[in-house]
């Protein structure tokens, strides 16, 4: 994961605020090897508050499995789409049927040191706001995470280095049902 700069703030739907600095853009790049599921997936997105709830709102995510784009849809109202992850070494090209999404190359390698983290997310299912809190525990270490391509289709560019990265290597996450939340924006 890394903490990118963009050049332009990152736009946010009706409803949403910037949490923290509205130039900031959050780049996750995920290799689920064990578990109910097995994928890669790359996020893209704000932190945003809604009311007082904060998260990442994630309006671009991608993987390499149906299950996981169906189950993003429908239970997280996540926005998920199927691209194709090239691994090459510690460099992943992500690719969609509409062309190159990034090239990253990433620190692979174990990290030793326990972590226990909260994660909560914004989502938007079925014309309502969504919000849940996932649990990641694992070992932290450095992401090394730097942007080699991004694609011109995104209407903001980060820098090539984030301001800041971690990685958790290896990890566990557990993802509850979202609650959905009665606001009106």
């Amino acid at each position: 994961m890394g903490f990118f700069r963009t050049d332009v703030p990152v736009q946010l739907p009706a409803g949403l605020k910037p949490f923290l600095n509205p130039r900031w853009l959050v780049v996750t790049l995920v290799r689920y090897l064990e578990g109910t599921l097995r994928y890669d997936e790359l996020a893209v997105g704000p932190l945003a508050r809604l009311g007082a709830r904060f998260g990442i709102f994630v309006p671009y995510i991608w993987v390499d499995s149906e299950a996981s784009m169906w189950g993003g849809r429908r239970i997280w109202g996540v926005p998920k789409e199927m691209a194709e992850f090239a691994w090459d070494g510690d460099t992943v090209r992500v690719t969609d049927k509409d062309g190159l999404i990034a090239t990253l190359i990433v620190d692979t390698n174990d990290a030793r040191l326990p972590i226990w983290l909260p994660a909560p997310g914004l989502g938007r299912r079925d014309g309502q706001w969504t919000f849940t809190i996932a649990t990641m525990s694992g070992r932290l270490g450095c992401s090394g995470m730097h942007i080699a391509e991004w694609s011109p289709r995104f209407p903001y560019r980060p820098g090539e280095t984030p301001m800041f990265g971690l990685g958790a290597k290896p990890f566990r996450m557990t993802v509850p049902e979202p609650r959905l939340l009665n606001v009106k924006t």
